[in-house]
């Protein structure tokens, strides 16, 4: 039994499922009418959901596909599962999909989320390959920036690992469009708590600077993937480790981390990201800057706009992807 995306014009068998959150679920899958059955992401989005998939639609239209997934085909569909005999509607496949669903079909990146190369790995990445990770990810944010996109929901799950191991940010669903004559103001409370700012519990009533609140949860991942864990519970006064932060104690914070072994850069760097003023947080220039930056990454790869192929870091991620692959198979 098959379980077929009909879209009106091609029918895409969906195959297993690769990722899901809580606006939709990501399956492998191919088009019946191809050729060739290339395999491709399709994310299926319910009814209820429609506003997220709308948002992501708009977001993959304004951007260069060459730094993010590349967007083949989108709209709204049904599916049913298949077998020799007949074509029974609404049955489920996983979820239970009843009527219309809107779906987005993307390239395939198989080598799965970032996420899992911290966690599923069972250790972090040393200082200089979280460097050569987090500028990649700092670009894909500075593009989106510089069209006035706010991410929203940035961390390690939504940073995909494409299929020549280079980075791919991914998942514009809470996405926000920024209007630059309001001062990148936002009112979206939408997000991943571990990784949102301090500010966003306000937003109804003042709204947040965008741009400051995505460098926040960049600090956030920054810190995941060195060090393996999270900086702070939550970013409130109730949160002892937090609050040092918001008193400015950063050497009381950073001597509460027994046996870990960090640069003082890098210490200077969270506490610049992850700060409570959001008008003390470094800007993606600042960071592109920062010595801790300069000591990890070549300057002349920092400034230019693309990114070459860096053999030690890829390196490092196939060795991770292998461990992880042996790890299921025994």
């Amino acid at each position: 039994m098959q379980t077929i995306l009909e879209t009106g014009d091609l029918n895409y068998v969906l195959l297993q499922k690769i990722g899901f959150g809580g606006t939709c679920s990501v399956y492998r899958g191919y088009s019946v009418e191809e050729n060739v059955h290339s395999i491709y992401a399709i994310k299926i989005f319910k009814d209820q959901h429609k506003k997220y998939f709308e948002k992501e639609i708009l977001v993959n239209k304004i951007l260069p596909q060459k730094y993010f997934l590349k967007l083949i085909n989108y709209g709204s569909g049904y599916i049913y599962q298949k077998n020799e005999n007949s074509l029974n509607q609404n049955n489920n496949i996983s979820e239970k999909y009843n009527g219309k669903v809107f779906y987005i079909i993307e390239e395939i990146a198989e080598n799965g989320e970032l996420f899992n190369y911290i966690y599923e790995y069972g250790k972090s990445f040393s200082e200089d390959i979280s460097a050569k990770i987090f500028v990649r990810i700092i670009k894909s944010v500075k593009i989106l920036h510089e069209n006035n996109i706010i991410h929203c929901d940035i961390k390690p799950e939504n940073v995909l690992v494409g299929n020549n191991f280079e980075l791919k940010l991914i998942d514009f669903g809470f996405s926000q469009k920024l209007n630059k004559n309001n001062n990148n103001i936002i009112y979206n409370t939408e997000g991943s708590n571990r990784y949102s700012s301090p500010e966003i519990r306000k937003a109804n009533i003042s709204g947040y600077d965008g741009i400051k609140s995505d460098i926040f949860s960049l600090g956030v991942l920054l810190f995941v993937i060195t060090l393996g864990r999270f900086p702070f519970y939550e970013c409130g006064y109730t949160d002892k480790k937090y609050r040092l932060i918001m008193t400015k104690k950063y050497d009381s914070y950073w001597s509460s981390y027994e046996n870990i072994n960090i640069s003082k850069e890098f210490k200077d760097l969270i506490n610049h990201l992850i700060c409570f003023n959001p008008n003390e947080r470094f800007s993606i220039e600042e960071i592109l800057r920062h010595p801790w930056i300069k000591n990890n990454i070549n300057y002349n790869e920092i400034n230019k706009n693309e990114f070459s192929v860096d053999e030690e870091l890829v390196k490092e991620l196939e060795k991770r992807k292998d461990f992880m692959q042996k790890k299921k198979t025994n």
